[in-house]
């Protein structure tokens, strides 16, 4: 008799648990998908093979109307093998994996996506060596 209400329990606790986790919408990644509509970057970095910045303090700016990241490298950054990272508004991705070695010769595209999904701004990243 224990043992038969003790599995009626556990079986309740389960299904409780299924669908309350169901109701929450999940993207193809596996992320939560929220209600915010707020989709900006925040910062911007880039660190060399030794893992460290490679960006000039003070000279890297986010303009978040003109969607565009400018930033200035230290002499001497081998700028085909960088690594970026940036931060972003709560909830918000980045399409396109940061944390990877990049090229940045060229100016970079990175399309941040808001947490409702519905909302995509496209940041063009450009960073100049220093001379």
């Amino acid at each position: 008799m224990k043992r038969s209400t003790l599995y009626t329990y556990l079986g309740l606790l389960a299904l409780v648990g299924l669908f309350s986790c169901a109701k929450d919408p999940i993207d193809d990644a596996g992320l939560l998908i929220t209600q915010r509509s707020q989709c900006y970057m925040t910062s911007f970095d880039l660190l060399g093979s030794d893992h460290r910045t490679v960006l000039v303090s003070g000279l890297t700016k986010v303009d978040t109307t003109a969607l565009t990241v400018t930033a200035t490298a230290k002499f001497g950054t081998n700028m085909q093998r960088v690594k970026p990272f940036c931060s972003l508004v709560s909830d918000a991705i980045v399409d396109v994996p940061m944390g990877v070695w990049t090229d940045f010769t060229k100016p970079q595209v990175y399309t941040v996506i808001s947490g409702n999904r519905q909302v995509r701004k496209a940041y063009t990243v450009t960073v100049t060596l220093q001379q």
